[in-house]
């Protein structure tokens, strides 16, 4: 567990994008020697190559502005048991002479395409930096508590589900560690994924 903590620290190092002012998303002002338009450009181009049908995801489409509606998946650990996720989100860019602003906020989450789940519960776990074991059982009782709650059951049931979950304290914690390592990878491939498409040459087109 301890080369997962410190292979997170030194990922956590290269990052560029920041948890954004609301706290619900990732944000990035990215610095480049292109246009607007050829930002734009690029940008669209990148929409087009990673989704099916462009049009079929863009909800905002202006000079300046371009707002997509779409999912990634990455695989999460339950219970020693791992599991395909959907995470759909918006990913909206910000456009000017010289630099643009990718903001990606995570809007709902799924299991095997079953119904979407309330993605605060995964956000107060992940959007935040590597979280200790005390802070993260904080935020994961909390969560447990809600949602037994929000599934009709008293009190006394609460309280006995909570027992049992204390004691799978460690493995829980561990489980997270690797579902923060995947939840990471995923938003960070995207960000770089965008800024390595912007930054292409055109010449590295030519053909």
């Amino acid at each position: 567990m301890r080369n997962l903590i410190i292979a997170l620290l030194i990922t956590f190092k290269g990052y560029s994008q920041q948890v954004n002012k609301t706290n619900d998303g990732y944000t990035e002002v990215v610095e480049v020697e292109l246009s607007k338009k050829e930002i734009h450009q690029k940008l669209y181009e990148w929409i087009a190559v990673n989704y099916k049908s462009a049009n079929a995801v863009v909800q905002l489409n202006t000079e300046d502005k371009l707002i997509v509606k779409g999912n990634f998946t990455l695989n999460m650990t339950a219970q020693k048991n791992t599991f395909l996720y959907r995470i759909n989100n918006t990913l909206s860019f910000s456009i000017r002479d010289n630099k643009y602003k990718i903001d990606i906020a995570p809007t709902g989450i799924s299991y095997n395409g079953g119904a979407t789940m309330d993605i605060s519960l995964y956000l107060s776990k992940f959007l935040p930096k590597l979280l200790t074991k005390d802070e993260f059982l904080v935020i994961y009782n909390n969560n447990a508590r809600k949602s037994f709650a929000s599934m009709g059951y008293s009190e006394k049931k609460i309280e006995k589900y909570m027992k049992s979950l204390s004691k799978a304290n460690k493995s829980l914690y561990e489980e997270y560690l690797k579902n923060k390592s995947n939840w990471d990878n995923a938003i960070n491939s995207t960000f770089k994924s965008i800024r390595d498409y912007v930054n292409k040459s055109n010449t590295e087109e030519d053909w």
